[in-house]
């Protein structure tokens, strides 16, 4: 099956289909938190929660905000946490990798990661437009 560029509506199914299926619920949890963060599974690995719901990874000096906010809370990434996450992390990660390669599934790993760039290029895009007409710039 052909693979496209996931939209909003799709990443959503998507991490809700997996979350549903048995046994594949903390597969579903790191699928929800690439979408969230734009980032990989061992990108991702050791991350600590701050209270503004953003995260801090190793390879980032900054923390890195959720592009949409709601999905921390739409796929419940915080309350939803696989336990003793550290010590399972390898074995989720290579878990999420494999089901992302299923043939069934209609979303990849790449796939999730450009569509996060591309939504921020869009939504900065967005702000700065709108800060523009807010703001004119006098000729």
């Amino acid at each position: 099956m052909a693979r496209h560029l996931p939209n909003d509506p799709r990443v959503v199914d998507e991490v809700f289909s997996m979350k549903a299926t048995p046994n594949q619920q903390d597969i579903g949890w790191l699928m929800g938190m690439v979408a969230t963060f734009g980032r990989t599974p061992d990108q991702l690995k050791g991350f600590t929660w701050n209270d503004d719901d953003s995260i801090n990874i190793k390879t980032h000096k900054r923390s890195l905000r959720p592009l949409h906010p709601q999905w921390v809370f739409l796929f419940q990434l915080k309350e939803k946490q696989p336990f003793r996450l550290k010590s399972r992390w390898h074995i989720l990660s290579s878990s999420l990798i494999e089901a992302l390669a299923d043939d069934n599934c209609l979303v990849s790993l790449e796939g999730l990661i450009l569509s996060y760039k591309v939504r921020k290029i869009y939504y900065s895009s967005l702000k700065r437009q709108k800060r523009l007409h807010q703001h004119p710039v006098a000729c």
